[in-house]
């Protein structure tokens, strides 16, 4: 390798995998195959000769930079973030990089080079090292389209993408375009899926951040559904939506209650019960009052376990007289307490319970699994199975001009403006949200190493899964079964491990601190007051003296409550829109050299007044969560006591 290829390696080691690969890959590059090559202008350029088919140029042969320019023209229009399908010999992603004008924090060019052998050309035709080193700069150098959604996910800042940019390579294009096409849907849907959770964080922040509390002395002692986790390996287990098709066969569940395990959504509860089946788990996770109202009429389901979120509505936890099983999305106070009690058991929730419900299924090791209700789509009318809260509330709105089946209609006409061709050509109708569940299942089953049967016998999902009848299913896996209710009782029954005292303690901890916080966030708004009136109009870097110090100690208090990692996560659920646009308030502040003292301090100032609300807020549930551990122990005592006498 020559003095350019070694240049450029030394520098790319702030792109680890893409080093570890390089290095990796190089010894076996064979430039007799990628040949580079002098355009009439003298740049560099690269043809790829294979046998038997014409040579592909990647670059012009007249002016690699101007054809770059005249592409980068053409497709980029001032998006704060782009994806490169193709490097070629890096002319682009540098033409890219002149164009991106705004500084948004983190990589904002993401290079996509499914070839080793293309990348490792370029690095012995140009010098790189600038491109290598910009701290814009992303590289996925011979990744699967899932490793780039995964690296993407850890990489971007999703709170800062504004638009984004998709640029091909052309020739890259043609050779890899199954490839590409594949990352792009990959991308796309990981896009909707941050703006989805940003939005849902937006508007039902203050319930998740409400019920958490209202629900911790409740939850912490249940056992965890990390105690089902592999519990069911090879058995098959029965996924349970309340889509319109559910009606169609889940009788045919009576004839494996006991044998696979029937795990449904809280949606579907009241017409499985309503039509004499009880699943062996129903799952719930909804912040919401109205949600609630799924459990009505079947609250004393004592062969049902509840498998609870502890952001799901009080009115869930207190009403429900079976037994419960405790389950976690990861967020909220579980960070707090969960090195104070045994695992909970992490599952993902992406928009709909039954999302759940799947990853739960998953991670108890059934195979195959299958689906009845996943329609994610309207058909013959009706959004969901009969009797569920939706048909409550449809009910509610008719009157003698009306009826159900016309407001379902209403419903559809206005909301199903998707159609969805199935692969047998049935076309039906679903709505922005549904739409979104169906890409999610579908990438997951993709990933998914066991058998995915969809048994609804109707709707959209057929991507990466078998379409069978549900009465074909029960028969191919008949000697499949698992004694369930002997593993769900021995779960149920056995301690559990919980610290109660020491979830008190962090609790009166955290109480303190923000105590703390309160104090000196009012002395800094009143230094805020007297830095905007004084020197409003210039630049951080000429106060001096007293000014000086008491305007990086108010940046300090900023930055340290920022790093308080529990409460921190506390405040940005609390204040999640607002803390959206502060971040990339700083971000385009710290981007620019001219900030004045008055600019920062105006977003600061916006950030203590956030945070005054929040200590407002947050203070009560603190007292009333440890008020209620406290009863809690209490009557734990009592009852210690009544048993020895």
């Amino acid at each position: 390798m020559n003095d350019t290829f070694n240049r450029n390696l030394s520098v790319l080691k702030r792109h680890p995998a893409a080093y570890q690969l390089v290095k990796g890959y190089a010894p076996r590059f064979t430039p007799e195959k990628y040949r580079v090559e002098n355009a009439r202008n003298g740049q560099p350029t690269l043809a790829l000769h294979e046998d038997g088919a014409r040579p592909l140029s990647y670059h012009s042969r007249y002016d690699p930079q101007a054809e770059a320019k005249k592409q980068v023209a053409a497709s980029y229009e001032g998006q704060s973030h782009v994806l490169l399908l193709g490097f070629g010999l890096g002319y682009t992603a540098e033409e890219i990089l002149l164009q991106l004008k705004v500084m948004v924090g983190g990589p904002q060019l993401f290079v996509i080079e499914p070839d080793p052998a293309v990348f490792v050309a370029a690095m012995q035709a140009r010098d790189l090292s600038r491109l290598f080193t910009d701290q814009r700069v992303a590289l996925c150098i011979g990744m699967g389209p899932d490793e780039i959604g995964d690296f993407w996910n850890v990489n971007l800042d999703w709170s800062v993408l504004e638009r984004l940019a998709i640029i091909d390579h052309p020739p890259a294009k043609a050779r890899h375009n199954a490839y590409f096409e594949r990352v792009v849907e990959k991308i796309r849907y990981l896009c909707n899926r941050s703006k989805g959770n940003l939005v849902t964080l937006m508007h039902s922040g203050f319930e998740f951040h409400s019920n958490y509390f209202a629900n911790l002395a409740a939850g912490f002692t249940l056992p965890g559904i990390d105690r089902l986790f592999g519990r069911f390996s090879n058995t098959p287990a029965i996924v349970v939506a309340a889509g319109p098709s559910l009606d169609r066969n889940m009788h045919y569940l009576r004839n494996v209650k006991g044998k696979f395990p029937i795990v449904a959504v809280d949606t579907a509860l009241r017409q499985l019960v309503a039509n004499g089946i009880r699943p062996d788990i129903v799952c719930a996770a909804d912040p919401s009052y109205e949600n609630s109202l799924d459990f009505v009429g079947v609250e004393n389901e004592s062969d049902v376990i509840l498998a609870i979120e502890p952001m799901t509505h009080p009115d869930i936890f207190e009403s429900f007289k079976g037994p419960k099983m405790l389950m976690t999305f990861g967020g909220g106070l579980h960070p707090v307490f969960k090195d104070l009690r045994e695992p909970v058991g992490t599952l993902i929730c992406w928009g709909s319970i039954a999302t759940t419900v799947f990853d739960l299924v998953r991670n108890m090791g059934a195979d195959p699994i299958v689906f009845i209700g996943l329609d994610l789509s309207f058909e013959d009318g009706r959004l969901h199975a009969r009797g569920s809260y939706s048909d409550d509330l449809l009910f509610e709105r008719i009157h003698s001009f009306t009826s159900i089946e016309h407001e379902s209609a209403d419903y559809i006409n206005t909301r199903g403006r998707y159609k969805l061709v199935r692969s047998d050509g049935k076309a039906l109708y679903t709505d922005e949200n549904m739409k979104l569940y169906r890409d999610w299942f579908e990438d997951q089953f993709r990933q998914t190493p066991v058998k995915i049967i969809n048994a609804t016998e109707g709707g959209v999902v057929d991507k990466y899964v078998d379409i069978m009848p549900l009465t074909s299913v029960i028969a191919k896996y008949a000697d499949r079964a698992a004694p369930v209710r002997e593993i769900l009782d021995e779960a149920l029954q056995r301690p559990v491990n919980a610290d109660c005292n020491a979830l008190r303690e962090r609790l009166m901890h955290y109480r303190k601190l923000i105590r703390r916080n309160e104090s000196e966030a009012r002395r800094a708004v009143s230094v805020c007051r007297k830095l905007l009136n004084a020197y409003a109009d210039i630049e951080p870097a000429r106060l001096s003296g007293k000014a000086s110090a008491e305007y990086y100690d108010v940046m300090k208090l900023h930055d340290d409550i920022c790093i308080e990692k529990d409460l921190f996560a506390w405040f940005s659920i609390h204040q999640t829109k607002f803390m959206t646009r502060h971040t990339m308030e700083l971000n385009n502040l710290k981007a620019s050299p001219r900030a004045t003292v008055g600019e920062w301090i105006k977003e600061i100032s916006g950030f203590l007044a956030a945070l005054e609300s929040f200590h407002e807020y947050q203070i009560p549930l603190l007292e009333k969560a440890i008020t209620s551990l406290d009863r809690a122990d209490k009557s734990k005592q009592s009852l210690k006591g009544d048993l020895s006498r």
